[in-house]
């Protein structure tokens, strides 16, 4: 295979090398963290790649991995000349360093992939559920059971993801620059010692980056010809390789898009999608390395994003760390998403006030520094105030004893000495202002968090950048509508707040059947029907699981599951109960029949224990 030196998003530093030079991620004892990297995307990758304690170089440890890649690749043959090769793994590495790539802990380390997104739920083969036992898993969805509902085989386990997101500039999709970064994974996933596949992720933040509703039809459509594209390119590279051909439906969803394009740009995605495939052979099962659409786990700490890889972003107010401390930011994505939609930059930069705030109280409504001067504040002491607001979030936390001062709070204020190591003094109401002003000027300094009340932006441009994201129907749409144009997996996620009720989880879980989803996993959140007891059946659930002996697993069937769910719905007492009676019928088909009941205890006790 030959790869040019193309490097994956246009106007980006192309050099990999002279950014890692300065990459080190530290263990918290003098470790430099990267820039435009946060602390917990480092912290997540230092879990994954770093082999042992102390701090891990991301140079390095990159440089071990195309090393490796490059090694076996070239014994199998698939390499082109040298500037090929050396193309290769300059684009993986600059991929890895920016972020855009995310390779799972068994490709940096040599172990295998960890199936799902690596948490613990209870694997459910639903495909073959009655009706009776459709609706009792309906109402363990609603009560917020950690749940994995399959109706195919179990999901490939991704070992690397991409962030579509990143593929979005200034309002276009670098569909070019996509089709490189899947033809350089589709070959490192091919000389992979270990099976996995290739992750999609972050359709919503790309959405919100061309300003579109990822609930509407437009947006579910732009979302599919995102993927589309990702899949005609990895057909292509796995034909070049010689490893696979034409998918077995795939080619079908495209055509049947292709026909509905509603806008130009979707177009031309699916019009580049349809010429990869051309020519391709019509193999019914690829041998190459599969698109997956599936929970993230480490990938999404990384990411910077949540589990589901079709929300959009969680927050448009973030913490941006700088070598002085944190601060308080709108997302990229909003301005990207704003711009798109063709708001002026003055108007712009009034959203993005709106939302992240003004990080001053210097204008501030009812408490500025006027107002402030005027309780006898003076001026060392506001900006004292001042300097503290980037890292807060609350006036009440700023405004303290103690940067106002033990002399001030005792002479203006009349607090005794012993009162200034109390908590919640108020001392905003005590300079005599009330709720309704301090909440007015919290929104000014901190902002609102969201786009309710935006300037100048109306409703429907709003919904873009709704981040609650609690719409099922619309994230199965999508989910089904993707599972149309690729050929590996597509399992859909499902927050129990957005099931409130049993029959809404069962509508849900038809729909996701019926769409020809691998699977639908219910997220932990709030309670429906079954009220305050959900949280308490979530948790013993997990007891449960938690007690099983190491390499095992609960039976998968729907009625075995059923009876785990009715033993979590108990007493406490009762479903420690049937933990034990269930890890002592799994360990007496594990252990070999003349082995000692001592034996089993002991391994028992390898897991952890409920008290």
């Amino acid at each position: 295979m030959q790869i040019e030196r193309g490097y994956t998003i246009a106007g980006r530093d192309p050099l990999a090398g002279l950014a890692m030079r300065r990459v080190t991620l530290g263990d918290g004892r003098g470790g430099q963290v990267p820039r435009d990297w946060p602390t917990r995307a480092a912290r997540g990758l230092a879990a994954q790649a770093m082999p042992g304690p102390g701090p891990l170089d991301l140079r390095r440890a990159t440089q071990r991995l195309t090393d490796a890649l490059r090694s076996r690749a070239e014994a199998r043959g698939f390499l082109g000349d040298a500037a090929s090769t050396q193309a290769w793994t300059d684009e993986m590495r600059h991929m890895l360093a920016g972020r855009i790539a995310v390779a799972a802990s068994g490709m940096w380390r040599g172990g295998p992939a960890v199936p799902g997104d690596g948490a613990q739920r209870l694997v459910v083969e639903a495909e073959a559920a009655t009706p009776a036992e459709m609706w009792r898993l309906s109402r363990a969805m609603r009560d917020g059971a950690p749940l994995e509902l399959r109706f195919a085989a179990a999901p490939a386990a991704p070992r690397v993801v991409l962030d579509l997101g990143r593929f979005v500039l200034d309002g276009e999709v670098m569909s070019e620059a996509l089709v490189r970064a899947v033809r350089v994974w589709v070959l490192a996933l091919a000389v992979e010692a270990r099976p996995g596949a290739l992750g999609l992720a972050g359709f919503g933040g790309a959405l919100m980056r061309l300003g579109l509703d990822p609930a509407g039809r437009e947006g579910r459509m732009m979302a599919a010809a995102l993927a589309a594209l990702a899949e005609a390119a990895r057909l292509a590279a796995a034909s070049e390789l010689g490893l696979s051909a034409q998918g077995p439906h795939g080619a079908k969803g495209l055509a049947r898009l292709r026909r509905e394009a509603p806008t130009a740009p979707i177009a031309a995605l699916l019009d580049r999608a349809a010429t990869l495939r051309e020519g391709l052979s019509g193999a019914k099962a690829p041998a190459a390395p599969a698109l997956a659409i599936s929970p993230l786990s480490e990938a999404a700490a990384i990411l910077g994003c949540g589990p589901d890889p079709l929300a959009p972003v969680g927050a448009l107010r973030i913490d941006v760390e700088t070598p002085a401390g944190h601060r308080r930011a709108a997302a990229p994505e909003l301005a990207a998403g704003l711009a798109a939609q063709g708001h002026a930059p003055d108007r712009i930069a009034a959203v993005l006030r709106h939302v992240a705030g003004h990080d001053s109280l210097a204008a501030a409504p009812g408490i500025d520094h006027a107002a402030l001067r005027a309780c006898g504040l003076d001026a060392e002491r506001i900006a004292r105030i001042e300097a503290a607001l980037p890292e807060a979030r609350d006036l009440r936390a700023v405004i303290t004893p103690w940067r106002l001062g033990r002399d001030f709070c005792e002479a203006r204020l009349g607090l005794a000495p012993e009162d200034l190591a109390a908590h919640g003094l108020g001392l905003l109401e005590r300079l005599g202002f009330d709720a309704a002003q301090i909440d007015r000027a919290n929104r000014h300094v901190f902002g609102h968090g969201t786009m309710r009340g935006a300037p100048g932006i109306t409703p429907a441009q709003a919904k873009v950048f709704d981040t609650d994201g609690r719409d099922a129907r619309a994230r199965l749409a999508m989910a089904a509508m993707l599972a149309g144009v690729i050929d590996g997996p597509v399992t859909a996620l499902i927050a129990t707040p957005e099931i409130a009720t049993a029959q809404t989880a069962r509508r849900s879980l038809r729909a996701a059947r019926r769409a020809g989803l691998a699977a639908l996993v219910t997220l932990p959140g709030g309670s429906g029907e079954a009220g305050d007891t959900a949280p308490q059946i979530a948790a013993r659930l997990r007891e449960i699981l938690a007690m099983l002996p190491p390499g095992t697993r609960p039976g998968t069937a729907p009625a075995e599951a059923i009876e785990l769910l009715e033993a979590a719905g108990r007493s406490r007492p009762e479903a420690r109960r049937h933990a034990r009676a269930l890890r002592e019928r799994l360990l007496g088909h594990l252990v070999p029949g003349g082995a000692s009941s001592a034996a089993r205890r002991d391994e028992g006790r390898a897991r952890p224990h409920i008290d």
